[in-house]
C-alpha cells in the first residue's frame, strides 16, 4: 500500500503547475455565486482506474474536495513505516468565499464539463485524473488519462490535446494548493466506510495481534470482485471502530464471527453516503 500512495503521490506532483489557470475557449459566468449549504460539494480532483488492488479502488480518497461552506478536505502526509497507521491521515481547513469564488472561475474557464479532446498518451495502467464542479445545481466532470505523464511532450498527442491537457495541469496545482485561513486541522468524520476481506498474513515483519471487531458483524454485503465486502458505520459504532483503528495498522487481523479478516478504513466525506459512494 506505501508503494501504491508513494506512486499516486508521484502523479500529483507531475500534474501540477504554477501560476493562473489558463483561458480555454469556452464561456464562463461574470457572477459566479456559490451555495452556502454547508456540505454541498463544489470542486473536486481525484484520481480513478489504474493498475491497483480492488480494495485500494473502493478506500482511495479524493486528492481534494472543496465544500460550499469553504471546507478543503485532502489526505495529508503519513508516516513511513511498515505496517503504516489503519486510519488515513485526513485533514481540513477553510478557505473564504472570495477564494471559493474565483476557484470556481478557474474552474469554468479551464473548460470543466467541456467536450475537449485530450487524446491518449503512450502510457498504460496509470490512473485518470477527474475534476467535479458543481455549478448552480449541475455536476460537471472532466477525466483526464494519465495527465502530467510526460504529456507535454508526448509525440501521440497533437498540439490542441497537450494545449487542453496544460490548463488542466495548471488547474490540479490551483486546486491542490489554495492556502488556508488557518492551520489544517484533522478531519473527524461522521460516518466511516470498512472495506474488508478475508485475512492473508503480510509478507513482512512480525506477526500483528488480533483485534475484537465491534461493529456490525464482517465481512458485509459484497461490492466489486466477490472477495470485497463493504460496511457503513454511523453515530457510536462509527465512533468505537474509529478509537479502535487508531491503535490498529493496516496489517491488523480483525476477528469477527469466528474468522479473521483485513479492514481498509475510509472515512466518508459530506457529500458521500456510504459504500454506494465509493468505488466509481
Amino acid at each position: 500500500m506505501r508503494s501504491i500512495r508513494t506512486a499516486v503521490l508521484g502523479l500529483a506532483l507531475l500534474a501540477s503547475g504554477c501560476g493562473t489557470v489558463a483561458t480555454a475557449d469556452v464561456e464562463a459566468s461574470t457572477s459566479p455565486e456559490v451555495s452556502v449549504s454547508s456540505d454541498e460539494l463544489v470542486l473536486r480532483a481525484e484520481y480513478t482506474g489504474g493498475f491497483v488492488p480492488p480494495q485500494y479502488t473502493y478506500s482511495r480518497l479524493p486528492t481534494v474536495s472543496i465544500y460550499a461552506d469553504g471546507r478543503v478536505i485532502t489526505e495529508g502526509p503519513q508516516i513511513a513505516i511498515y505496517p503504516g497507521p489503519a486510519l488515513p491521515n485526513v485533514l481540513v481547513r477553510t478557505i473564504s468565499h472570495d477564494q471559493l469564488e474565483k476557484l470556481v472561475t478557474d474552474t469554468r474557464r479551464a473548460g470543466v464539463g467541456k467536450p475537449f479532446d485530450y487524446g491518449t498518451p503512450g502510457v498504460a495502467d496509470v490512473p485518470s485524473t477527474r475534476f467535479t464542479l458543481v455549478d448552480g445545481g449541475k455536476r460537471v466532470t472532466s477525466e483526464v488519462y494519465a495527465l502530467g505523464q510526460n504529456d507535454e511532450w508526448d509525440k501521440q498527442l497533437s498540439s490542441p490535446q497537450r494545449a487542453a491537457r496544460a490548463r488542466m495541469r495548471t488547474l490540479f496545482s490551483t486546486l491542490t494548493d489554495v492556502p488556508g485561513t488557518g492551520e489544517d486541522r484533522p478531519y473527524r468524520p461522521e460516518a466511516v466506510a470498512t472495506i474488508v476481506r478475508a485475512y492473508t498474513p503480510g509478507g513482512e515483519g512480525p506477526k500483528q495481534a488480533e483485534r475484537a471487531w465491534r461493529g456490525a458483524a464482517l465481512p458485509g454485503p459484497v461490492v466489486g470482485p466477490a472477495d470485497l465486502h463493504c460496511l457503513t458505520s454511523t453515530g457510536a459504532v462509527a465512533e468505537r471502530i474509529l478509537a479502535d483503528a487508531t491503535e490498529a495498522n493496516t496489517e491488523t487481523p480483525w476477528t469477527s464471527g469466528g474468522q479473521k479478516w483485513s479492514v481498509t478504513f475510509r472515512p466518508l466525506l459530506p457529500d458521500e453516503s456510504g459504500c454506494a459512494s465509493l468505488g466509481r
